[in-house]
């Protein structure tokens, strides 16, 4: 049975825009987004926060899209402008956890 209440979709897009504010920011801002395991193209969470730390704050555009949401998991895509002058689909995986819903995966490419 498929539980998902429009409080999920807010909170799974609060996810999605909480990431894009911080490529737009710093990672502490993103942080909030991402379960304490999370991977990006099978690496440590870790070298997200670097890069964008290290990019220092962006100015790029997101669309976010929830592509799917099944119990307590589901699937995002964010289409992001212009960051840094390249353009990037990213699709994330995310999970309820206790604590609200958490990014466990991101994989991503540029267009």
């Amino acid at each position: 049975m498929n539980d998902i209440t429009i409080n999920d979709y807010e909170e799974i897009i609060k996810a999605g825009e909480l990431y894009l504010a911080g490529c737009n920011g710093t990672s502490d801002i993103m942080k909030k987004a991402f379960h304490e395991n999370a991977t990006i193209n099978g690496a440590p969470i870790q070298t997200l926060y670097d890069g964008v730390d290290e990019a220092g704050p962006g100015n790029c555009n997101g669309r976010i899209d929830v592509l799917d949401v099944a119990n307590d998991v589901a699937v995002i895509r964010i289409t992001m402008e212009d960051y840094f002058g390249a353009n990037y689909i990213d699709f994330h995986i995310l999970k309820k956890e206790e604590d609200g819903w958490k990014i466990l995966a991101k994989a991503f490419t540029e267009w």
